[in-house]
């Protein structure tokens, strides 16, 4: 979600000895998952369920509906690549504030878009609505920034994880909260120990467990496709953490390609028609089911080893920098351009107004997100009132974050000096 550059070598002081170099497939393939995701809810407000059917629409649906796992465990490959060489060499602090900025911002967004469901929707009162904004409620397409909200505070104590532990403890307890599967789902849900709505709600946000409706991911599952992530990312840069070289990063990818493509055809082959219907129509996803995860980690792994294998071979750096644009406006395009759906008020009656209706709102969605790329990018006073407003939030995580730092540092100290 972050739109950070996929850089090898971070920028800044410690990037500053070795010429940073961008995988740029990465940036390819998130952009991609963020365009099949909100072409997936563009697809919910048209009603395009409603009039057409057929393999070709199967095979659209069920890549749709693995945009979500993408650019999640996209978001860990970042921590892998950018975030964890920093935090390594002592940023810690600096890398923190950022990442617990970067929530505060999709937090108040998603408070933005239930501003804005309130509005519109008669369904949204005003206590439904202020319980949405403290996470005890559900919206229709923007859960995925309450995720993020949540998901980028927790980022630096999985990096301090992936420090002091390695990545293979990791990923097995990752793996494991899949296999107990079987286990969770038995024990005694929510509604069933008598716990109110809200509370319902929120154990499904937390663990993906219980009845309640959830419009994204649970954080629990959520965290092990960020872990997958990192693995990833480890595989695509080696165990150097540095700028990685192309030819080897060529023959990593190209071997990590043909393995996932192996893997996944296997895995088709053995899912009977029941199964791949229910990936495409999310009902695996509502579940918490395993195979949802597994089948959405092999179309990462298939869409990120393509995109960067294309984007090494291909070389056209600034093409390829600028389609990459929903990769830089992520936040932007998951805020407002599901804002704009909520106000969507027509409902087509057939296909051709349904198809008209898809092509005007996914038009207009990548237009409000290359303009508000190109306005980041250049001096304007759009550009300058929103650098200020990150600066300001910014600012204020930092002075949370400093005061029990500075505390536990000068007990430290006292510690330090009463034991000498």
């Amino acid at each position: 979600m972050p739109t950070e550059t996929t850089n090898a070598v971070p920028s800044g002081s410690d990037g500053a000895r070795a010429k940073p170099s961008r995988i740029v497939g990465i940036d390819i393939a998130r952009s991609i998952a963020i365009l099949l995701a909100m072409a997936s809810h563009v697809w919910v407000v048209a009603r395009m369920g409603d009039f057409v059917e057929g393999p070709w629409v199967d095979a659209l649906r069920i890549c749709m509906a693995a945009a979500t796992p993408t650019f999640i465990i996209l978001f860990g490959t970042m921590l892998e690549i950018v975030y964890r060489p920093r935090f390594i060499v002592g940023h810690r602090k600096t890398i923190t504030v950022r990442l617990v900025s970067r929530a505060t911002q999709c937090w108040l967004l998603y408070a933005l878009s239930i501003g804005v469901l309130f509005l519109i929707r008669d369904d949204y009162s005003a206590k439904f609505s202020i319980a949405t904004v403290l996470m005890l409620g559900v919206t229709p397409f923007t859960d995925i920034l309450k995720f993020y909200a949540v998901v980028l505070v927790l980022a630096p104590l999985l990096l301090w994880a992936r420090y002091r532990l390695g990545l293979v403890p990791l990923a097995a307890g990752a793996i494991a909260v899949h296999l107990a599967y079987p286990l969770l789902i038995a024990l005694p849900t929510p509604n069933e120990l008598g716990l109110s709505k809200e509370l319902v709600r929120l154990w499904k946000f937390m663990f993906g467990l219980g009845e309640a409706q959830l419009g994204g991911p649970s954080i629990m599952r959520g965290i092990t496709l960020v872990i997958a992530g990192m693995v990833l990312g480890r595989i695509l840069i080696g165990s150097s953490g540095g700028r990685p070289d192309m030819a080897r990063l060529q023959h990593r990818t190209k071997l990590l390609l043909a393995a996932a493509v192996i893997s996944l055809t296997v895995l088709f082959a053995a899912f009977d028609q029941s199964t791949i219907n229910e990936l495409g129509t999310m009902s695996l996803r509502i579940a918490g089911h395993p195979l949802y995860f597994l089948f959405g980690l092999h179309f990462a792994v298939v869409l990120t080893a393509a995109a960067t294998l294309v984007t090494t071979s291909v070389k056209a750096d600034r093409f390829w920098r600028n389609i990459a644009f929903f990769g830089r406006t992520s936040l932007f395009t998951f805020a407002f351009g599901n804002m704009l759906l909520y106000c969507v008020t027509v409902e087509p009656e057939n296909i051709a107004g349904a198809l008209q209706l898809v092509a005007v709102l996914v038009v207009t969605i990548i237009t409000l997100s290359v303009w508000f790329d190109l306005t980041m990018r250049r001096t304007s006073w759009i550009a300058h009132h929103v650098i200020e407003m990150q600066r300001m939030i910014t600012l204020f995580v930092n002075s949370l974050i400093s005061r029990p730092a500075a505390k536990l540092s000068l007990v430290a100290l006292r510690s330090k000096r009463s034991g000498g």
